[in-house]
């Protein structure tokens, strides 16, 4: 048993960020970063890392760089505690908002000790006192109103309080007394990962046990490969990793899902025996009739882990006002087949790190099928968030149609002008509004009674023909203007 002992360490926390979308998480990092980060050689932190580590006061701090509570379940989800210590970001001014409380039911089920930082305290409207009640209400009770919660006020804009939070980390983390043992098998959680053109499957990984070195057989349930190479956060090779140590690890076979488990085997065999492949989710996303919008959506993704990983997602998204249905969820890049399926189904559709190949792009630019690009899984959370709020707004969508540079005014009335000169970008299309600029600043809009080319009325000019404009409107247009063509649609 002493021997035993003498292995344990106390190992930094892993800290994760979570709150309301405007309250600050991804400034607060930002600060942290400007605020600890030595960006030396390395030119600074690695793009899609999706975790970094400081040094505070002689001690390290790990904190998950993958803003959004959707990714913090994810990994969650799949048997992993994420993270020892979450700070609650809550905006000092506008209080507890719906993804507050979301992210507060995140904390409680993860069962993860909890800071609150107050941000945005630099305004004069900030009133902390009115926000520490709101989450006594929620069952967040800070110290100041007799509970056993830390908070602090701060500013990530003029770096007000950060200091005093991670002080605040440090001393949670001490009462946690978070230890590792460095002889056990390496283990871990995929915190991101992506397919790098040139290296091939890339994962940003944190260790929980044991010391882990580049040569390992690793794998998850479904990837394993051998660690060719290894690098800390800003890029530095490295040779091993300890516990709570972010590392980027290359030599998987493929992408591994965000939160899977990584463990560390004898021979490659061993790894790959792990590996199984599970049954795609389409049937977990089906709605039943409903009088609720629908998000209807397509998936193609590199990996079955990535569908994993997106399928734990969705089952974090409410949907007690829109219902998110997946008409189709599958492996490969996206086809013919798919782009078809998506006009007749209405559908937008989701490239997990793949690609479109060229009869599914002419298919998607000609029917206008919305078509989304993602290599983090944070991005596809957002995004679908922002369909799924569109859908219950039935939000008009602003569409650019083409630019016009007058040459001529012909004829000037009181709210009239007769105006001409060439179609630049796009066209100039008869039911669109016409946007005013002038030196690059909007004077005002309008609208086209006839639009003409060669002294007959047409729909649209398009790019590179002259024409003429029937313009109503209050502001008057002058030689050198720029017309703005647009219509609004409903998403």
């Amino acid at each position: 048993m002493e021997k035993k002992n003498e292995n344990l360490i106390v190992c930094p926390p892993v800290v994760v960020i979570l709150g309301h979308i405007d309250h600050g998480k991804t400034s607060l990092l930002m600060a942290i970063k400007n605020f600890n980060v030595l960006e030396k050689e390395a030119g600074g932190i690695t793009q899609h890392v999706g975790a970094y580590q400081i040094e505070h006061k002689n001690k390290k701090i790990t904190f998950l760089d993958t803003p959004g509570h959707e990714s913090f379940s994810a990994i969650r989800a799949r048997g992993s505690k994420a993270a020892d210590i979450a700070v609650l970001v809550v905006d000092a001014c506008e209080g507890v908002k719906k993804q507050t409380r979301e992210a507060i039911n995140h904390i409680k089920e993860a069962g993860i000790s909890t800071v609150v930082a107050l941000n945005k305290t630099d305004k004069p409207e900030a009133n902390p006192e009115m926000v520490k009640q709101q989450l006594a209400k929620e069952d967040i009770v800070v110290e100041s109103f007799g509970g056993d919660i830390l908070s602090i006020e701060i500013s990530a804009k003029t770096g007000k309080g950060i200091d005093e939070l991670l002080d605040l980390i440090q001393l949670v983390a001490e009462m946690k007394e978070l230890k590792a043992d460095l002889n056990a098998s390496p283990e871990g959680v995929i915190i991101e990962s992506y397919l790098d053109n040139k290296r091939g499957p890339v994962a940003t990984v944190t260790v929980e046990q044991g010391i882990l070195k580049i040569g390992d057989i690793v794998g998850t349930n479904s990837v394993s490969g051998r660690i060719r190479s290894m690098e800390d956060f800003q890029g530095k090779e490295k040779t091993e990793a300890y516990p709570s140590e972010p590392v980027v690890i290359m030599g998987l076979d493929n992408v591994p899902a965000l939160g899977e488990r990584f463990s560390c085997f004898k021979t490659i065999d061993e790894a790959k025996s792990q590996i199984h492949n599970k049954e795609i989710f389409v049937s977990s996303f089906k709605c039943a009739e409903t009088d609720k919008p629908i998000l209807s959506v397509i998936i193609k993704a590199d990996a079955i882990g990535s569908l994993e990983g997106i399928e734990e997602l969705f089952k974090t998204l409410p949907q007690e006002d829109v219902c998110l249905r997946v008409i189709k969820a599958d492996v490969g890049n996206v086809n013919e087949n798919d782009a078809k399926l998506a006009k007749s189904s209405k559908s937008v559709i989701y490239a997990f790190r793949v690609k479109k190949d060229k009869t599914a792009d002419a298919l998607i630019e000609r029917d206008k099928i919305k078509f989304f690009e993602f290599d983090l899984i944070y991005g596809l959370a957002q995004k679908t968030r922002e369909l799924m709020e569109r859908k219950i707004k039935k939000e008009k969508i602003r569409e650019d149609l083409g630019k016009m540079e007058i040459s001529v005014i012909f004829r000037t009335e009181k709210n009239r002008q007769i105006i001409g000169g060439l179609v630049t970008e796009g066209e100039a299309n008869r039911t669109a509004t016409i946007e005013i600029m002038r030196n690059g600043e909007k004077l005002g809009e309008g609208r086209i009674i006839d639009l003409q080319a060669n002294k007959k009325s047409f729909e649209s000019v398009k790019t590179g023909r002259e024409c003429a404009i029937l313009y109503q409107g209050n502001e008057r247009i002058k030689e050198g203007d720029e017309l703005v063509f647009f219509k609004y649609v409903e998403d």
